[in-house]
């Protein structure tokens, strides 16, 4: 038994730390647009709310992990949802949607104003759908 250990330890290291890296392939993140979201007509204040947010995915290539970046802007919040996209792998031009839900405790007296990613314009500034919620 005692010379099992060593051999089954040096077959891991062999094998387990293979260069083969046949599956692996390069990816990247950007930040994917916002289609629609669904927000109450008022929050409120001290309660919980689920918002849905759909986003689009411009081809096959594109998946979505429930990844966003959330920006606090004074009593803005800016959402920037983020895609996951394959390179160097052939990809079909069909657009699918995705619908991902941020949770939101409404604790600011203040309006909340949501600002959606939904691209860049010509200038390179970004683009938002911007919804306005208030709170009572």
């Amino acid at each position: 038994m005692k010379h099992f250990i060593p051999l089954f330890l040096v077959a891991f290291l062999i094998f387990g730390c293979s260069d083969n890296d046949d599956n692996l392939h390069d990816y990247h993140l950007e930040y994917v647009n916002v289609i629609s979201a669904d927000l109450p007509d008022e929050f409120i204040y001290g309660l919980t709310y689920r918002i849905n947010v759909t986003i689009e995915m411009p081809n096959s290539c594109y998946f979505f992990y429930n990844q966003y970046d959330y920006f606090y802007e004074g009593t803005s919040r800016l959402i920037y949802p983020i895609g996951h996209v394959d390179d160097g792998v052939p990809c079909t031009p069909n657009i699918t949607e995705t619908t991902f839900s941020i949770p939101v405790q409404a604790l600011q007296r203040e309006p909340y104003i949501f600002k959606f990613y939904q691209g860049e314009d010509d200038n390179g500034q970004d683009i938002f759908l911007t919804i306005e919620v208030p709170v009572i």
